[in-house]
């Protein structure tokens, strides 16, 4: 699969927001309660997305003229990593990932934390982070568990 890495435009977002909408409803379960996995799909509309790429670099992978994942960072952490279900495992999140800590880097950053989803947890040790404690974030009263993560760059 030819996947190139490109910073988001704000016509992608209506895409990378059904790409997120889509992974979140992949994992609805004990963990990700419904209600919670609806406030974070809310949070990832294309209006937020277009909101936070104003403090966060996004980029997204395209193959064959569809974008199939999206993934960013800012001064702390990765942010908002997903990519199209039909496309797991074909490399496109590797792609994406190799991206934003070159960026991140390059840029000066010294490491960098991310909030994984249970599911997710393999693919970020397979690039080093490190697991620390699983993480409580409160959303419309509606918790949402996370493992937190670190990688030294």
């Amino acid at each position: 699969m030819n996947i190139k890495i490109r910073e988001i435009k704000n016509k992608d977002t209506i895409k990378v927001s059904n790409i997120i909408k889509q992974g979140w409803l992949s994992i609805v379960s004990e963990e990700y309660p419904k209600k919670a996995v609806e406030n974070q799909i809310k949070e990832n509309s294309s209006k937020q997305i277009i909101e936070k790429s104003k403090k966060v670099h996004y980029y997204v992978a395209i193959s064959r003229s569809r974008i199939v994942g999206i993934g960013g960072y800012n001064e702390e952490k990765v942010q908002t990593f997903f990519v199209n279900t039909a496309n797991h495992r074909e490399g496109v999140g590797s792609k994406i990932m190799e991206r934003v800590l070159k960026e991140a880097k390059r840029e000066g950053l010294k490491f960098l934390n991310c909030w994984s989803t249970y599911s997710a947890v393999k693919f970020y040790k397979s690039f080093g982070f490190i697991k620390r404690r699983r993480i409580k974030v409160n959303n419309n009263d509606n918790p949402i568990y996370f493992i937190l993560m670190t990688k030294k760059l």
